[in-house]
């Protein structure tokens, strides 16, 4: 699959580049750091990195019966794509969104918030679930967890520069002010760049063509993406940068120079994929 072709190329990229340069500024010593560095990583990325995303929202895990039904909607939709049931955990977040996460297709994780349960239909919501069930079946979540960890590292060293700035000047308490984070949104199309790397806004396209397939129509899981990219203009779901492209729709529009880093397609483009028009 392309989805794991360009995440371990990247992996093998990034591996070489840390070889090549702790060999040339260490020697030997320098060689042998490097190796640890990037078997650390390497691990790290592949076995922890969906975890520490997950924790970071947090949420909780659904497990057996639920009054919507989703865990039999999980179950039905994952024998139909032939991967193992995947893990269902639902946000505490009225902002409708959902995504997934998972190493490989016997490692998946659905997210939910109560807001997406609430706000959309049964079959809309099916239809959600679908794209996610289709995005661990690409593995485009191993991506994800590629680009989160490469997106989270940059974004760690921007964000230390502007705390910086911050203790420096007077404008301590707005941390949203353009002077306290200048070297993030100067880095962020840099940033945005390196991601895109790993994540490609035709793993969405893809994702959605396989739901279609798993569903049998694609006018539900149209509508909701529709509603579900209203809803982030005018009730956001608050992501970190480096996690935002795991979820079905983009929640990067509070402010303009975050949409550099988004690897969303644009919804208009997804919808006509699915229906053929725009809007719904």
């Amino acid at each position: 699959m392309n989805q794991i072709v360009r995440a371990w190329s990247f992996l093998t990229l990034f591996s070489i580049t840390l070889i090549v340069l702790g060999h040339r500024w260490g020697g030997r010593d320098g060689l042998l750091l490097a190796l640890i560095v990037v078997l650390a990583t390497n691990s790290f990325i592949y076995f922890y990195e969906d975890r520490r995303i997950l924790k970071r929202f947090g949420g909780h895990l659904v497990e057996g019966q639920d009054p919507y039904g989703l865990n039999e909607m999980v179950r039905r939709l994952s024998v139909k794509a032939r991967i193992a049931v995947p893990s269902l955990v639902v946000l505490n977040d009225t902002a409708p969104q959902a995504g997934a996460l998972g190493r490989n297709i016997g490692n998946g994780v659905l997210i939910l918030t109560e807001g997406v349960i609430k706000k959309l239909t049964h079959a809309e919501l099916e239809a959600v679930i679908a794209y996610q069930i289709a995005s661990i079946r690409n593995l485009n979540t191993l991506a994800f967890a590629v680009g989160s960890f490469m997106a989270s590292f940059c974004f760690l060293i921007s964000e230390s520069l502007d705390f910086c700035v911050r203790v420096l000047i007077v404008e301590k308490k707005n941390r949203q002010s353009p002077v306290t984070q200048i070297f993030t949104r100067l880095l962020s199309p840099l940033i945005g760049m390196i991601l895109r790397v790993s994540v490609r806004p035709s793993f969405y396209l893809a994702a959605d063509h396989l739901a279609t397939q798993l569903l049998g129509d694609p006018k539900h899981l149209a509508t909701a993406i529709w509603k579900l990219g209203s809803y982030a203009d005018t009730r956001p779901f608050h992501s970190p940068l480096s996690s935002a492209h795991i979820f079905i729709v983009s929640p990067l529009r509070e402010m303009r120079w975050t949409r550099l880093v988004a690897t969303h397609p644009p919804i208009a483009t997804r919808v006509r994929q699915l229906i053929g028009y725009y809007p719904v």
